[in-house]
């Protein structure tokens, strides 16, 4: 086994944040989460490049770049299986979207948490969609927007992005990452570029 390891980079311990988890690091290659009561253990790395199934304790494994065939269908016979596929997006603030119009009886809030900004969208005060993002060194971090049945999901959708995209300009900031799913990876075409997939595998 060779004894050269690739550190993830420092966005994914980001995506902990994002979603409220604990990050600590059993190497420079591995990021372990779990979520604010110390459950649901997950497990991030890059796929390796020989047969391997993670511990038994993880609920979930997150395995960046491009798959390897060999490790799939090890994880397969140990009844494990993919449940999401997403990319890591990245964009320069100054090439996307920043300013969206909305219908005048839409608005668009943001506030400021302890690990990240959060920008939500409201139709008639009903919340329609909500985002986040984690101030990175150089970089902001979004998460996908979540929707709740807007009249438009696109604008709604985008509203979210282009706000994050003003901060992160405004921040000075040189890029701004997004995990999208896999569909929504698709629609996102002007500025942005696909940096690395990321495969989400599950217990059965």
């Amino acid at each position: 086994m060779s004894g050269t390891v690739t550190p993830l980079p420092e966005w994914t311990e980001g995506y902990a944040l994002l979603r409220d988890r604990i990050a600590s690091y059993p190497g420079p290659d591995q990021l372990r989460s779990v979520d604010l009561n110390g459950e649901d253990p997950e497990l991030l790395r890059y796929w390796p490049n020989g047969v391997w199934v993670p511990a038994s304790d993880y609920r979930r494994v997150i395995l960046l770049g491009a798959p390897n065939p060999v490790v799939a269908a090890a994880l397969d016979s140990a009844g494990w299986h993919e449940s999401a596929t997403m990319n890591l997006l990245a964009a320069k603030p100054e090439d996307v979207e920043q300013v969206v119009k909305l219908a005048e009886t839409s608005t668009a809030f943001e506030a400021p948490m302890d690990n990240y900004d959060v920008v939500e969208v409201a139709e008639f005060d009903r919340p329609v969609a909500r985002g986040r993002m984690h101030y990175g060194s150089t970089y902001g971090l979004l998460s996908d927007p979540d929707l709740y049945a807007p009249t438009n999901p696109d604008l709604a959708r985008r509203a979210v992005l282009a706000n994050f995209a003003g901060a992160a300009f405004s921040h000075a900031l040189p890029w701004i990452l997004l995990i999208a799913a896999e569909e929504n990876s698709e629609a996102m075409i002007e500025g942005w570029s696909k940096a690395t997939k990321i495969s989400i595998w599950q217990q059965s």
